[in-house]
């Protein structure tokens, strides 16, 4: 009959408009409210595993570091937060939401304050870049309605994804390499030498090749093109200044406990 034809054609653009609902819900961008939930997921992940450094003066002086390279960073709506893992391993790694860590393997490879702001603006400019948010929008596309007693595994599934692709897979080279470039800036801006970043990555390459772990030389891009484009942009926008202060001293006194 002609009324259950048009039930029948009714039922049918209604499920086409949910499907169509589903699909624009999927791919929204992440809210910042879901990309703070997805960070502190991942940064529970991430002190799970490796533990914090119980160091409170080693700590403080971390985060001074870091709250001063992303004072310079673009994005100003979330705080960032910087913690040390405990790891002889020489890594560091961000998660969205602003929360960033360095393990003590990396702070000891360092030998001045620009170093460890180098490679702390670096970490800044892939929350800036919002590249682990990118990368989980495919986990997202297959969550696409979530009520409130479903978030906590959602932000798990998204949490796993991301932290597959930082830790086993790396990121695309292009996130990497424009990670470097905003640290670099942001580094500079913040009044330290241009090359620390740099320096640490040189130094990085001799170590994972005597031996030591860091996913950061496992996974593409190679430590000899990144540094070629670090130094062609601070040729390219003259910020080699060779007075600018690399604080080694500082850093030794502060980084003490680390070589005690």
């Amino acid at each position: 009959s002609v009324p259950k034809q048009a039930a029948a054609q009714f039922g049918g653009l209604s499920k086409a408009l949910s499907k169509v609902k589903e699909v624009h819900d999927a791919t929204k961008p992440m809210s910042l409210d879901e990309e703070k939930g997805m960070g502190r997921t991942i940064a529970g992940k991430l002190v799970a595993n490796y533990h914090i450094y119980n160091n409170d003066e080693l700590t403080r002086y971390v985060n001074m570091v870091g709250e001063t390279v992303a004072a310079q960073a673009e994005r100003q709506d979330i705080t960032y937060h910087f913690a040390i893992l405990d790891s002889d391993d020489i890594n560091a790694l961000s998660a969205p939401g602003g929360y960033i860590f360095i393990t003590r393997g990396a702070l000891a490879l360092c030998e001045d304050e620009s170093e460890l702001a180098g490679v702390l603006a670096h970490e800044v400019g892939h929350v800036a870049g919002k590249h682990v948010v990118h990368v989980a929008a495919g986990a997202k596309e297959a969550t696409s309605h979530v009520n409130a007693g479903q978030m906590n595994d959602y932000l798990n599934k998204l949490a796993g994804f991301a932290l597959v692709k930082i830790i086993d897979q790396g990121l695309a080279p292009g996130d990497e390499y424009d990670a470097d470039a905003r640290g670099v800036k942001y580094a500079y801006q913040a009044g330290y030498s241009a090359d620390g970043l740099e320096r640490f990555l040189t130094k990085l390459q001799a170590a994972t090749t005597e031996g030591k772990h860091s996913f950061w030389t496992r996974t593409p891009p190679p430590v000899a093109d990144r540094n070629s484009r670090i130094q062609k942009l601070i040729s390219d926008q003259h910020w080699g200044d060779a007075n600018r202060p690399k604080l080694p001293d500082r850093f030794a006194k502060e980084t003490a406990a680390l070589h005690g």
